[in-house]
């Protein structure tokens, strides 16, 4: 049996940062029911704009749609709301990111649904805040990096700022929203009452640079990761090259390719003016990694303990042993295309084992099933559908 198994999460979020969080608690064994609105459903059915022309499922969706069941239903209907009011009596956690006001509007704000069901966990993903200047305005990742200071990491005074294309922030607020969901639960089990779980894409941008500020607050310095590595060219592709937890990186990287040692230079005599002096290092060094093959590289200087990796193209990383290795690749049935692989969850419990995931679902493909569950009668259900309210 899986952790989660009997616990019914409620799930009215859209794009990444909800829909992810109510992936890994359905990758634990909750029963989670993905409520979306009609006609479109959520945002990412349609923003894969291949999918899209091609009429077929969006591969985003496909990538945080796995392990629920998906109801389509009209909260702009009184009967909706109704709905999802029963939901709510009987679940066990309801999570969400939409803007500060909305579901107090709808009459589905943390106090009111609190006193409905005091064992609820009640979870917001919120873009900036609950208050404050700017907790109206709409958030996405690139936002929180740029409004966080994110962007402007590794980027010398009066440089351009750099976004991460990969959405690093939705990826941790999702997994910050479902740890606090789980501590909330667990919490429950000893005190018999839910909890308000909260976090934001700019509080979680800050706290991944925890180490940068704690630098600024301390010390009056920027912490700059990056000055740490240098990206060489090799016959065949490139390499990484860190000088970190090394004395002498210079020395160390000679000696892997029997070269001379060029920290004899003052001006590179230590790994501080080493860094300080990178674009030199860059190009002594440089012309002697050209020599060899990356595979080459990585094998000498693994030999003097100079922390080195290939730079990998990602299709070139998901057939790599070790991604095979780590089981971070699932099956997934997708229609009409038969089984596809998707990432799975990085967190593995041994005891729970390894089963195949539900796949993602279309709009509304378990409504009728979801309000079956919920004792609401076939006529009923019947009468919903016709008059709008589920689809």
């Amino acid at each position: 049996m899986k952790p989660l198994s009997g616990i019914t999460v409620l799930e009215l979020g859209m794009v990444m940062q909800v829909p992810l969080a109510g992936q890994m608690l359905g990758d634990y064994g909750a029963d989670v029911i993905k409520i979306e609105r009609p006609p479109r459903g959520d945002i990412m059915r349609d923003l894969d704009e291949v999918g899209t022309a091609r009429e077929d499922m969006s591969c985003y969706y496909a990538a945080v749609g796995c392990n629920k069941r998906t109801l389509c239903l009209d909260l702009k209907q009184e009967e909706g709301r109704e709905v999802l009011g029963k939901l709510i009596d009987e679940a066990d956690v309801l999570i969400h990111n939409f803007r500060p006001g909305a579901m107090e509007r709808l009459g589905f704000g943390y106090e009111e649904v609190s006193r409905r069901n005091p064992r609820l966990v009640y979870a917001v993903g919120y873009a900036f805040g609950a208050s404050g200047p700017l907790s109206g305005m709409p958030g996405q990742d690139m936002l929180a990096q740029s409004l966080s200071g994110f962007a402007m990491n590794g980027v010398e005074s009066g440089g351009r700022p750099r976004l991460t294309a990969t959405p690093t922030v939705d990826y941790a607020t999702a997994a910050s929203l479902s740890q606090g969901v789980l501590a909330a639960l667990l919490g429950r089990e000893r005190t018999g009452k839910g909890d308000l779980v909260t976090t934001s894409l700019f509080d979680v941008a800050i706290a991944m640079q925890l180490l940068e500020t704690s630098s600024r607050t301390l010390y009056d310095y920027r912490t700059d990761w990056v000055q740490y590595a240098m990206i060489f060219k090799t016959r065949d592709g490139w390499i990484t090259v860190l000088t970190l937890f090394r004395d002498n990186p210079l020395q160390l990287m000679c000696k892997a390719f029997n070269e001379d040692d060029m920290s004899a230079d003052p001006l590179l005599a230590t790994a501080t003016l080493q860094r300080k002096h990178a674009s030199k290092v860059q190009e002594k060094f440089g012309p002697v990694m050209e020599r060899y093959t990356t595979d080459e590289c990585v094998k000498r200087l693994s030999k003097t303990d100079i922390l080195c990796a290939p730079v990998m193209d990602l299709d070139d990383t998901l057939k790599h042993p070790q991604t095979l290795q780590n089981d971070i690749l699932r099956e997934v049935e997708i229609p009409g295309h038969g089984t596809v692989q998707l990432v799975g969850n990085p967190v593995k419990l041994a005891g729970q084992g390894k089963d195949k995931p539900r796949p993602p679902s279309a709009l509304g493909e378990f409504s009728r099933e979801i309000l079956s569950d919920f004792d609401y009668s076939e006529s009923e259900i019947r009468d919903f559908q016709e008059r709008g309210v589920i689809t």
